[in-house]
């Protein structure tokens, strides 16, 4: 159970951290090409996919009685481990980076299944009925599936300002904001990129 909620109080961190670090528009940053994403848009999309789905799954495993409730409940936490980190990679267009941060998730998923009812608690673990045997966190799979898991969630989370700039110098043209150097004064500029 404190592995859940270090798991939480990871992701809290990372929600607060990234949108205050992305709260205020960058110099530089590309503002109006008609096929251009933004980087708030993909780390929001990162974070409410991860967060939103672990919280109401968890609390439709504890407030329902219901088995059937209770398995979709753990269905859409595992979706939100998995899969919600590397959503904003994916509205980038930036599918390997995604799909790597997600397969890696997958088998993080492997290495923690034992550890079900200890990181979750039991009720959670009977709905996913996945969890057969008592673990401790000092084992090498918890250990590692641990790691794993937080560490591609937050580099899912924190790549996908990245893919959303590698999706950006991609296309045709954007409209951006630039410093002149030596004053200080912001000035908007349109830039153009040729592919031959």
């Amino acid at each position: 159970m404190k592995l859940l909620y270090t798991l939480f109080a990871v992701i809290l961190f990372l929600t607060v951290s990234v949108q205050t670090g992305m709260a205020q528009a960058e110099i530089g940053q590309s503002l109006g090409a008609a096929n251009s994403k933004t980087e708030d848009e993909a780390v929001g999309q990162a974070v409410i996919n991860t967060v939103m789905p672990i919280g109401v799954g968890y609390g439709t495993v504890q407030l329902f009685k219901n088995n059937t409730v209770r398995s979709i409940g753990a269905s859409l936490v595992v979706y939100g481990l998995i899969m919600g980190p590397s959503t904003g990679n994916f509205y980038a267009n930036d599918y390997l980076r995604g799909g790597l941060g997600a397969l890696t998730r997958v088998g993080a998923a492997f290495l923690l299944k034992d550890a079900t009812s200890e990181i979750f608690g039991p009720t959670f673990a009977n709905a996913l009925n996945v969890d057969n045997e008592e673990v401790s966190f000092g084992d090498t799979e918890v250990l590692l599936g641990s790691v794993l898991m937080i560490g591609t969630i937050a580099y899912n989370i924190f790549s996908a300002p990245a893919s959303v700039r590698e999706y950006n110098q991609q296309r045709g043209y954007a409209l951006e904001l630039r410093s002149l150097p030596g004053t200080g004064q912001t000035v908007p500029m349109l830039t153009a990129k040729i592919s031959l």
